[in-house]
């Protein structure tokens, strides 16, 4: 392979979305990183959380910045789903539900306010007419929620292999190996070759912390979170064949939960997905987060997820239960990190738990920022601007 224009690290959601975006630029532009691993423990290098076939979607979100993004990315899906024939997004509705007391009431006033400011179309519901709308959930009393009509679900896996198809049909090379290391436009690979380009762009998710490519390190937490899933009966996927994606405040608690309606996953099986963590361990490095998604996730986590799924949901008749690893990272901002840091590197991480549905519009910040653009300039009310240790 000869000397790039850019080369991505990081063959996630936004890499690989970023790597499109530059493509479709004109840039000659090499992609890193591994394929998705046949089997996990036998894996060296660093894993995705992409790697699961739901993810929630929403245009509504409790912070205008984040609505934007999820807005100029959804407005994008049927094009890339045409162009591609890959098919990654069902608009199943998504609703947010919260109290507005208590210590998540910004939370709701958020979601509220939010759709309203930006002209999203929307409904907002609670009491009676809440459980009516959505009779499958019991919610706390006095939750008040807002449907949002584009929300619903993505596959994270199509969604990536979607923008790397158009990434390599505009002419980007999929160099697929993990990144051992960075010296200017050096990058050392695992398979013991280098590719050589005039401009990296670091996109490696929880790693640009845990296992830094850049002179300094990020200013983020990687939490070791846990994912659990319940198996349903085709019988039972029918049912609910009507069921949105929901973000929910459970009684009394002090973070919210996030739930799928059941989606088909490669085993074939339907399964409804439910995550979200009071607590959770810290990665404090790339090899305690490579060594956590080689296990199942915590038990005791996803225990009290599936409880919380049976408090919503308890007419759901479940023929049986999994739990899996995952992995979030949260920024000092509560925003991603898109910056060009100097002539030979872009920084693009920092998902906060919200970034796969607005992958596409972070990608292409990611390539206006590694192009020497201004993301200040995006309009969206954020700069993104990074903070290190």
């Amino acid at each position: 392979m000869g000397p790039m224009d850019v080369a991505v690290i990081g063959r996630g959601l936004m890499g690989t979305a970023c790597a499109m975006h530059l493509a479709q630029r004109g840039c000659r532009v090499a992609l890193v990183g591994p394929d998705e691993p046949a089997d996990p423990a036998a894996h060296d290098g660093p894993f995705g959380s992409f790697h699961d076939a739901g993810r929630i979607t929403r245009a509504i979100a409790h912070d205008p910045v984040w609505a934007r993004l999820s807005t100029r990315s959804l407005l994008r899906y049927r094009e890339i789903e045409a162009r591609t024939g890959i098919a990654f997004y069902t608009p199943c509705g998504g609703v947010m539900a919260g109290p507005l007391d208590g210590p998540l009431a910004g939370f709701t006033a958020g979601f509220l306010e939010t759709p309203k400011a930006l002209g999203l179309a929307h409904d907002r519901l609670s009491g009676a007419a809440l459980a009516r709308r959505f009779p499958m959930f019991d919610l706390p009393a006095g939750s008040e929620a807002v449907f949002d009509p584009v929300g619903g679900t993505i596959d994270p896996r199509a969604m990536r292999r979607a923008h790397e198809a158009l990434a390599v049909t505009a002419g980007a090379e999929v160099v697929a190996t993990h990144a051992m290391g960075r010296d200017g436009g050096t990058v050392a690979l695992a398979s013991g070759g280098r590719v050589s380009a005039d401009h990296v762009v670091v996109a490696t998710g929880g790693w640009a912390s845990a296992a830094p490519l850049t002179a300094d390190r990020p200013a983020m937490r990687v939490y070791q979170r846990t994912v659990a899933f319940a198996e349903v009966s085709e019988a039972e996927a029918a049912r609910l064949s009507d069921m949105p994606s929901l973000i929910w405040v459970p009684e009394g608690d002090p973070t919210d939960r996030y739930l799928l309606p059941p989606i088909r996953y490669p085993d074939g099986r339907r399964y409804i997905k439910i995550g979200g963590e009071l607590t959770s361990p810290e990665a404090i490095d790339g090899a305690a987060l490579n060594a956590w998604f080689k296990t199942s996730g915590g038990a005791e986590a996803g225990a009290s997820l599936l409880a919380d799924l049976v408090a919503l949901m308890p007419d759901l008749r479940i023929e049986r239960t999994a739990t899996a690893p995952c992995a979030v990272t949260f920024t000092r901002t509560d925003y991603p990190y898109i910056a060009r840091l100097d002539d030979r590197v872009t920084l693009l991480t920092g998902g906060n738990g919200s970034a796969a549905k607005c992958a596409d519009e972070l990608g292409r910040l990611g390539s206006v920022a590694a192009l020497g653009g201004s993301v200040a300039a995006e309009g969206l009310g954020a700069d993104f601007a990074p903070v290190f240790m």
